[in-house]
């Protein structure tokens, strides 16, 4: 690591002494009192100005420098290019090629059909910005896990690579899905179970002992991730300095109150009005991920067949982050889990709702027990001046087909009373769909290795039964209700693999046509490198200027 001083060289070993930076649940009755932990964290502080990060007195700073160290373009959103977002590489680079693809050849891949609608899901997802990936990007390259010459020959500098390089941006999008893997989740969810002066405390030392580190922060149903580099003791405050890739170049502040052991972050989202959000929480909304938790190899959760137990898991993803689509799920008892813009409220008891990084929440992804086995899905845009949201909503069910719909599903606004028509009715044996009153919408049905496309006309229902004998049973309902046709779709391991397409005729007849899946070529599975490479020097690189906190005025996604 490069430090600022020799004074604080000497710190920083005996904080490499003395650290212990633990991951273990905290509870409320056994958590330290907020006083303590403030005398805690102030016992690793020096007395030493740092005039480039502002006032107060240094307790840790790595030496990462934000006009060197940082990306020099900002976050976006989905790219125009495909090899650009999730691509099948990008799945076998996680999971292997035996997770990923049915079997066959190392060289070529016929996805099985689950992770093709995985792959469909992560590209919507991907509209509301690829912060993580630059955060954890960034946070490798400093710690020379990788090298900026591994993107660009005769790069020693991250802030010269250029965005649209292939491989760069592959690398970007490979970290950010790490974050819905369950060893990064779990982890970072185990994380949010402290305070956040408790946080403060883990990441003190954790930088002393060159431990790289992702910061995730969630205000209402949006999230966010930056890269933090140095704490500052600030009054009765700590400030952790972090480099945020929608702010490229400026060294932003998050501040953590020794009074509240609560944070804000100032100026964290610009709006297209140019009016800058300010976000805060607490204990919840603030994790800290250290880089270990993405060393693989990763387990693919939804690449296996469809579980026999488990829970039902509910996921959603806009395809456009300022048109976003929310949550309003109701049980039969009438408790809900309902996402607005500002907030999330679950009363269901044993279900949790995840929030990813990004606008509308990236990909929104909310488990529910299999002991709730009757509620209705329905998805909300979040204003009338927004026009109807475009998703993609999954969910899979034990012994069920896992089922995928997407297009406009969104008409009614946020907070108003039902539109008339439930996207997703639950129940005991079946799952029904059901297009909106306004436009058809896109359905896929993944089971073993079949996947059925159909357009499903708008106000019409197509009621999906468990899986029995390798075999699902669909029919078609019209507008009134009725039901109108039916057919049986495949859903054996061992067959070949098939895409059915779908189609439903004026009077509601069902007709199917199946094709072969053919393989498309791939590479082997990427190898990863967690063991720090040589430094790398150059005179540009050793610079540790930075830039005081300032706003930005256009919109940027999380």
């Amino acid at each position: 690591m490069r430090y600022r001083s020799a004074s604080l060289l000497l710190v920083n070993v005996a904080l490499v002494l003395s650290a212990c930076t633990t991951f273990s649940e905290s509870t409320q009755d056994t958590a330290p009192k907020t006083s303590q932990l403030v005398t805690q964290i102030a016992s690793h502080c020096t007395d030493l100005d740092a005039p480039e990060l502002g006032d107060g007195k240094l307790c840790i700073d790595n030496g990462f420098a934000v006009t060197a160290d940082n990306f020099s373009f900002a976050n976006w959103g989905r790219s125009a290019q495909a090899d650009a977002n999730v691509t099948i590489q990008t799945l076998i680079d996680l999971f292997g090629h035996s997770a990923v693809c049915l079997d066959g050849p190392s060289i070529e891949c016929v996805l099985r059909p689950t992770t093709l609608q995985k792959l469909e899901q992560w590209n919507n997802a991907l509209a509301g910005g690829r912060c993580e990936g630059l955060a954890a990007l960034s946070a490798r390259l400093f710690l020379n896990l990788d090298n900026p010459a591994m993107f660009q020959n005769g790069i020693a500098r991250v802030a010269d690579l250029q965005r649209g390089n292939k491989t760069l941006d592959s690398a970007i999008v490979y970290w950010w899905a790490t974050q819905f893997l369950t060893e990064v989740s779990d982890r970072a969810a185990t994380s949010r179970t402290k305070s956040p002066l408790q946080l403060v405390d883990d990441l003190i030392q954790g930088l002393a002992n060159g431990i790289g580190y992702t910061i995730g922060l969630y205000f209402g149903s949006s999230g966010h991730a930056v890269t933090p580099f140095a704490v500052t003791h600030r009054g009765n405050n700590f400030v952790i300095h972090v480099y945020d890739n929608n702010y490229p170049g400026l060294r932003k502040e998050l501040v953590v109150s020794g009074t509240t052991n609560s944070w804000t972050y100032a100026a964290a989202r610009a709006q297209p009005d140019g009016n800058n959000i300010d976000w805060a929480g607490e204990t919840g909304t603030f994790e800290l991920t250290p880089m270990s938790s993405r060393k693989g190899p990763f387990e693919c959760s939804f690449c296996s067949i469809t579980p026999i137990h488990g829970d039902t898991i509910v996921t959603l993803a806009s395809r456009d982050s300022l048109a976003a689509g929310y949550v309003l799920i109701t049980t039969r008892d009438g408790r809900t889990i309902e996402a607005t813009p500002d907030a999330v409220i679950n009363t269901i008891p044993g279900s949790t709702y995840d929030i990813g990084k990004g606008l509308g929440g990236g990909l929104v992804t909310i488990h529910i027990p299999n002991t709730v086995t009757d509620f209705d899905v329905e998805v909300r845009r979040g204003s009338s001046v927004v026009s109807a949201a475009d998703v993609v909503l999954a969910i899979q069910r034990p012994k069920m087909a896992n089922i995928q719909v997407s297009g406009d599903l969104a008409h009614a606004v946020v907070g108003s009373a039902s539109h008339g028509t439930t996207l997703i009715a639950v129940r005991s044996d079946s799952t029904s769909i059901s297009a909106p009153l306004e436009n058809s919408a896109r359905l896929s049905i993944a089971a073993g290795r079949q996947l059925s496309r159909t357009e499903l006309p708008r106000g019409h229902t197509m009621l999906i039964h468990q899986i029995e004998d390798d075999a699902i049973e669909i029919a078609i309902k019209g507008e009134n209700g009725s039901e109108i046709s039916s057919a049986s779709l495949a859903a054996s391991e061992t067959a070949n693999s098939i895409q059915v397409n779908l189609t439903i005729d004026e009077i509601g007849n069902i007709s199917t046509t199946s094709s072969q899946v053919e393989p498309v070529p791939v590479h082997a599975q990427m190898s990863v490198n967690f063991t720090p490479e040589k430094k790398r020097l150059s005179p540009a690189a050793t610079t540790t200027t930075t830039t005081d906190p300032a706003s930005i005025e256009i919109a940027l996604p999380g």
